[in-house]
């Protein structure tokens, strides 16, 4: 009897002291959606946090509000930011991360260090960076866009990741490369265009340093080389001349422009191995298949001899593309392909650390081997 009552007892204290564990109204809290983290011109030393904030105000005219605040620490901007404020502001749904170029230039581990340890903020976030500062992409994209400036952005990179262009590049992404040896990090690069943010570039890292950028088209090779790629389309420029028996003129004489441009969807994958460890030589086999949608020129479609010279002549861009790609990295000394994981594993038995792959890949070499299949171009299959 005894024993039955004590456990009563210890049953009522329990559900007691459980309804006493402090409570935070969803009304009372600050969603953060967007962080933008830059360097501060006006307080030596400290960051400048510029916040985009969900607020659940059935009141408000606006739910969403831009905050700013100045701290040594993401934590400190954020504490500082919330003195602005009357809601309490919470990391819980952070969806991007945006750095100022200065910000990224000095180096982005110690912002993104404290994400990596704080339960609340998922590892899916993606990140950016950008070649003015975050506080004025944010502040006017928030008043040029119909919607959350921060949802905008987050939308707009996984639209180009859906189709393929770009890799992912999300915090558990960007601090996998971070931490590996023989491979760089590289984060989409976003800036205004008239006044609306747009993601123009990709953005190349040197450890946890933006050092470069690159085109959209050429982001694509570097998905390439480490997936799949299911459907992406692309626009080439190729030269005229193979071309110029097959071209139909509607207006008087043919057109004396050296190149011509085709828009093409491009499915496939490529496989890279090193050939020879001591020279530093790799081979990178790229298998695609492309369907044509869009030619700059009316073309005989009816001659079907059409259809090998179109695809020599991709295989012959897409070739010379990986070239100089992997030529503007070597001068750069960053290798976001990730050969120095490659000749890693290949090496085991000899260890190898991030400085002595600097001294090494501007030396290497790759064959890059191209084979494109044209599955539909018209009425030629």
């Amino acid at each position: 009897m005894l024993n039955s009552r004590f456990i009563y007892i210890l049953i009522i204290l329990l559900v007691l002291l459980t309804a006493c564990v402090p409570t935070r109204e969803l009304e009372r809290l600050g969603i953060i959606n967007t962080y933008g983290i830059d360097i501060s011109n006006s307080q030596d030393g400290q960051i400048e946090s510029t916040l985009i904030v969900f607020q659940f105000d059935a009141q408000a005219e606006n739910v969403t509000k831009t905050l700013s605040g100045l701290g040594y620490t993401v934590k400190g901007a954020r504490e500082n930011a919330n003195t602005k404020s009357s809601y309490i502001l919470s990391p819980g749904q952070v969806r991007l991360m945006l750095y100022g170029k200065e910000a990224a230039e000095e180096g982005i581990f110690n912002y993104v260090s404290p994400l990596v340890r704080d339960a609340r903020v998922p590892a899916t976030m993606l990140l950016a960076v950008t070649n003015t500062t975050a506080k004025e992409v944010l502040t006017l994209g928030q008043e040029n866009t119909s919607i959350n400036v921060g949802q905008y952005l987050h939308d707009l990179i996984e639209q180009e990741y859906s189709e393929d262009l770009i890799p992912r590049v999300t915090l558990h992404d960007f601090t996998h490369k971070l931490a590996a040896v023989g491979e760089d990090p590289i984060l989409p690069v976003i800036n205004l265009v008239e006044d609306i943010p747009q993601l123009t570039s990709i953005g190349i890292f040197k450890d946890d340093k933006y050092v470069e950028e690159i085109s959209i088209p050429d982001a694509l090779w570097l998905n390439l080389f480490h997936k799949r790629v299911q459907s992406a389309p692309l626009e080439l420029r190729l030269t005229r001349e193979p071309f110029k028996e097959y071209i139909q003129s509607q207006n008087g004489p043919q057109s004396d422009k050296e190149d011509i441009h085709i828009v093409i969807d491009i499915s496939g994958s490529s496989h890279t191995k090193i050939t020879h460890t001591d020279e530093l030589r790799y081979k990178t086999d790229i298998n695609l298949e492309i369907d044509l949608r869009e030619f700059s020129e009316e073309l005989m479609i009816e001659d079907e001899q059409v259809a090998d010279v179109l695809e020599k002549e991709v295989e012959r861009a897409i070739k010379a593309n990986y070239e100089t790609l992997l030529e503007k990295l070597q001068e750069i000394n960053s290798d976001p392909f990730g050969f120095g994981q490659i000749y890693r594993a290949k090496n085991r038995n000899s260890p190898l650390t991030q400085d002595k792959w600097r001294e090494k890949f501007p030396d290497i070499s790759v064959e890059f081997n191209v084979n494109v299949k044209l599955k539909n171009y018209g009425t030629v299959k």
